[in-house]
């Protein structure tokens, strides 16, 4: 084990001694604090927690890096699309009897 490593678990282990001291010295209300102090031994010391096992996992999921493939086909066109009345448009048009007021200028 590295010497970071033991270092980190001697901090963690004094943490929770220090912790079950100050608990039964006050009370429940240092144990809501207790896991935002656990986890922020580890970030304080520079490593992320479970940091390894994303590795691996993103090792395992994650394919070849792929560039993109050039077109070689040549550009065409697109045909304009007929713009429909969808949604709430298709029933006010389904339902609308005149057209609005002419505006007299």
């Amino acid at each position: 084990m590295a010497r970071r490593d033991v270092h980190l678990l001697l901090g963690m282990a004094a943490l929770t001694v220090a912790l079950l001291l100050v608990q039964a010295a006050t009370g429940v209300e240092v144990l809501m604090v207790s896991p935002f102090l656990v986890l922020a031994l580890p970030l304080l010391a520079g490593r992320y927690v479970g940091e390894r096992r994303i590795q691996r996992l993103v090792a395992r999921f994650a394919g070849p890096a792929r560039r993109a493939a050039r077109r070689l086909v040549a550009h065409v066109p697109q045909v304009p699309r007929v713009l429909v009345p969808r949604g709430g448009r298709l029933v006010a048009a389904s339902l609308a009897e005149r057209p609005p007021p002419l505006v007299d200028a």
